[in-house]
């Protein structure tokens, strides 16, 4: 819709950023200042709808709060006691500070961001400092799920991929808020439930999605994983698997040594080429699993074997199997989370039978990585979306994985109906970025650009950042043996870790788009005693603090500059 009248002289394009769906904006500009803000109809993203957050966004821009000068604090941490001061002023203090700090080593510095999209400016940043501590939000926020999906099916929920609402007849929102899935969700769900499919939301409370939801399900907090394993459990139970999507496209069929006070044990077992094997039921042998779908091969999922070596052997499907039918049961999953037993049982059993008897097919013709030609698609209409309800907890990625075993045991990722991953995803984990490697924190000398990537993941011991003796290299104690699948850095490590000088102190904390003395919120007398310590000789242990933010914040509150 083109919008008439006199009130703007021109009109500019962008994307929303009061939360983060990045919706597609045209902005009404008159006299240089924005007059109004409206949908982009031609956005892939929102397709013209613009919530109400997102239209007060001019509120933000001119907002009588903002910061109009840097500040320079006068008075003691958290006083308040600030003056106002010229850029110019400002940035030769930085910049003294920050050139000090480098002269002591690199590693002195701590450079953290939060949600913002310089990701890339900012890592080049910190890496023309040379210092190994930098990171962005994602470690306060949901990258526990996105690394969970990762190194589970090679992709995961928003950026990465999402539900097909075209499709889906049965979709289920686990710990989402408003404003992180707001227009995209609003107009799949309504396309969804027009097309007579079942909205379920699983949250402590029930408010927006939960009020247009089919069935919410009032779970306590934290205990969601408990849940999905229950799910599991009832789908192992009525045999609602897709063996053959577990058979083509996971590890389900490896065979994992049993050998208990050993280094074999745990480990999957593999020929001399170093290839994975399965037990092949039609030939009762061993076979190498890559030869599963060339060879017809029909691999065991349950059962223990021995190998000609003498090792005891069973698939990786039997040892979780036998944890589901051990430990989560529907009835005592009800009592860790509070869902009653019938209601586990049934939602197991609705979404088993959408994914597994009612599939949907499209006459799509496609070739397989096996080089098997199809004549059609077939999609397992059953999907799912999780965010920082199951990520704010410290057991999130093991509850985000249950989520994507799940899926699995479903068959339903990257069919139509169901997960779908946004290119270039999936990738192999192999095909994703390591942490540059590093073992002293002064390994990068003055005036030395850090060479390789700060963030990444991991794929063996052998790629984690510590020391000599196993202890952490970076301030954050991300990739350590601590936070070993960190992903996105530690951000909430960082102030008490600076204030502990564990594994070191630091000279400078530079923070930029954060308020990390929120985000470290959850002992505040602490992180305000961290801020504020000094040493006997009255030096603050932490001994600068930049903060780079458009309004005053709590962690201004308790910055020098």
């Amino acid at each position: 819709m083109e919008i008439g009248g006199s009130f703007y002289d021109r009109k500019a394009y962008s994307t929303c950023y009061m939360c983060a769906c990045r919706c597609g904006i045209e902005v009404y500009v008159r006299n240089n200042k924005v007059a109004y803000i409206k949908g982009n109809d031609a956005h892939p993203t929102n397709k013209g709808v613009l919530c109400a957050k997102g239209s007060s966004g001019i509120m933000k821009e001119y907002s009588p709060a903002r910061l109009r000068k840097p500040l320079l604090r006068v008075g003691p941490r958290g006083s308040g006691q600030f003056k106002e001061i010229e850029w110019e002023e400002a940035l030769q203090i930085a910049t003294q500070w920050l050139e000090e700090a480098r002269k002591k080593g690199p590693y002195k510095i701590a450079f953290f961001t939060g949600r913002d999209q310089m990701q890339q400016i900012n890592s080049w940043f910190a890496s023309q400092l040379g210092t190994i501590n930098w990171a962005a939000h994602g470690g306060f926020c949901s990258v526990n799920i996105a690394a969970s999906g990762l190194y589970s099916i090679g992709g995961s929920f928003w950026e990465f991929g999402e539900a097909d609402f075209e499709n889906t007849k049965y979709f289920m929102l686990i710990g989402v808020a408003e404003d992180h899935s707001s227009n995209p969700f609003k107009l799949g769900i309504q396309e969804m439930k027009r097309k007579g499919g079942k909205f379920v939301v699983v949250n402590p409370v029930r408010w927006g999605y939960g009020a247009v939801a089919d069935e919410w399900v009032p779970i306590k907090p934290g205990t969601d994983g408990a849940f999905f394993m229950g799910i599991m459990h009832v789908l192992f139970k009525y045999n609602l698997v897709n063996w053959d999507f577990l058979r083509e496209y996971t590890n389900a069929p490896w065979l994992v040594i049993q050998a208990p006070g050993t280094p074999k044990d745990g480990l999957f077992y593999r020929n001399q080429e170093g290839k994975p094997m399965v037990f092949d039921k039609k030939s009762q042998s061993f076979k190498p699993a890559d030869r599963v779908v060339p060879e017809d091969l029909d691999p065991a999922f349950i059962g223990e074997f021995t190998t000609p070596e003498g090792y005891r052997v069973r698939p990786a499907f039997d040892i979780f199997a036998e944890r589901l039918v051990k430990d989560y049961s529907p009835e005592k999953v009800e009592k860790i989370t509070g869902i009653p037993a019938k209601d586990i049982e049934r939602i197991a059993k609705e979404m088993g039978t959408i994914a597994l008897y009612h599939p949907i097919e499209l006459p799509i013709e496609w070739v397989d990585v096996w080089g098997r030609k199809h004549k059609k698609v077939i999609g397992r209409p059953v999907s799912f979306h999780v965010m920082r309800g199951v990520a704010s907890h410290t057991n999130g990625f093991q509850t985000a994985r249950a989520i994507f075993l799940l899926m699995m045991m479903l068959g339903v990722v990257d069919v139509p109906g169901g997960f779908l991953n946004k290119p270039p995803y999936p990738k192999h984990i192999e095909d994703l970025p390591k942490p540059y490697k590093i073992t002293r924190p002064d390994e990068i000398k003055y005036g030395e650009v850090y060479p390789g990537p700060h963030l990444g993941y991991p794929q063996s011991p052998d790629d984690l950042l510590v020391d000599e003796k196993g202890n952490p290299v970076r301030i954050d104690h991300a990739y350590s043996w601590w936070f070993p699948l960190t992903a996105h850095g530690c951000i909430q490590n960082v102030i008490p870790a600076a204030y502990e000088r564990n594994p070191y102190g630091i000279e400078v904390l530079m923070i930029y788009m954060a308020n990390m003395a929120w985000n470290s919120s959850q002992n505040i007398p602490y992180i305000i005693e961290a801020l504020t310590a000094t040493d006997p000789a009255g030096n603050y242990i932490i001994p600068k603090i930049i903060t780079i933010d458009a309004f005053y914040s709590e962690q201004v509150a308790y910055s020098d500059l």
